[in-house]
C-alpha cells in the first residue's frame, strides 16, 4: 500500500496564504471647482490646490474643505462631508462664482458682456461681470453695473419704437365682436327652445306640420350657433395677433 504524505506536506503554503489579511482598497476622490485659486483640505490635511485635485482615501467619513485663496474680505469657504464605503470614484464639485438674478421690464432683452451674448432676461449672471449691456428691439440700449442688479428689481427699458395701436379689448372691433357674440348666443338659445317646444307638441298631437317647424327652427339654431363659434374664433385670433 502506498501511503500519501500529510496534507500539510503536499501544500505547505496553503495555510500561510489563507492567514494573510486582504489589503483594503482605497477610493479615488476627484475634487473640481469653477475657479483655480482654491486650496483643498481632506480631514484638515492639505490635499492639493487648483481647480482639480485627486487623492486616494480609505473607508469611513471624511471632511473636505475648499478654501478660496484670496485676500478679499468675502473670500469663500466650503465644507463638505462624504462617507466612503468601497473603492469607487467619488466626485465633488465646488462652485465659487456667485450668480445674481437679472430681470428687465419688458423681459426677453439681450444680455451682452463685452461683445458676447450671454443670454436673455430673466437670467442668472456671474457677479464678476461688472458692466453688462442690455439690448431689445424697439428699446434704448442700456449699460448697467452690479449695484443696479443687486437691488433685485427689474431694470426698466425705455421704449423708443412706434406707438402701439392700443389694447385689443379697448378697440371698437372687440366691442362689435363681443356684442354680436352675445346676440348670436341669445338667438341660438331662443330658436333651440322654440324647436324643443314644437317637438313636444308634435309628440302629443302627431301633427306633421309641427315636425316641419321643429326642423326649420333647429336649422336656424344650428346656423346661429356656427356663426357664434366663428365670432368667438375671431376674438381669439385678433387677441393673439394684437
Amino acid at each position: 500500500m502506498i501511503r500519501r504524505p500529510p496534507r500539510s506536506t503536499l501544500f505547505p503554503y496553503t495555510t500561510l496564504f489563507r492567514s494573510l489579511p486582504a489589503q483594503d482598497c482605497k477610493a479615488t476622490l476627484k475634487i473640481t471647482s469653477d475657479i483655480n485659486n482654491v486650496i483643498i483640505l481632506v480631514d484638515d490635511s492639505l490635499a492639493g490646490s487648483g481647480d482639480y485635485v485627486e487623492v486616494k482615501i480609505g473607508k469611513g467619513e471624511h471632511k473636505i474643505t475648499a478654501l478660496e485663496n484670496s485676500d478679499r474680505w468675502d473670500a469663500q469657504t466650503f465644507i463638505d462631508t462624504i462617507t466612503v464605503t468601497g473603492c469607487d470614484v467619488i466626485k465633488v464639485d465646488f462652485n465659487f462664482i456667485k450668480k445674481v438674478f437679472l430681470d428687465t421690464d419688458p423681459q426677453d432683452a439681450y444680455v451682452y458682456s463685452a461683445d458676447s451674448l450671454i443670454g436673455y432676461t430673466p437670467l442668472l449672471i456671474p457677479a464678476y461681470l461688472k458692466n453688462i449691456r442690455l439690448e431689445k428691439p424697439g428699446y434704448r440700449g442700456l449699460t448697467i453695473n452690479y449695484s443696479q442688479i443687486a437691488r433685485h428689481l427689474p431694470v426698466k427699458l425705455k421704449y423708443i419704437g412706434k406707438p402701439g395701436n392700443g389694447n385689443f379689448f379697448d378697440k371698437a372691433l372687440f366691442k362689435i365682436l363681443a356684442g354680436s357674440m352675445v346676440a348670436l348666443g341669445a338667438t341660438t338659445a331662443f330658436f333651440k327652445l322654440k324647436a324643443d317646444n314644437r317637438y313636444d307638441e308634435y309628440r302629443q298631437s302627431g301633427d306633421p306640420s309641427l315636425l316641419d317647424q321643429t326642423n326649420r327652427l333647429d336649422l336656424v339654431s344650428g346656423i346661429t350657433f356656427v356663426a357664434l363659434q366663428i365670432n368667438f374664433g375671431l376674438i381669439i385670433y385678433f387677441f393673439l395677433v394684437d
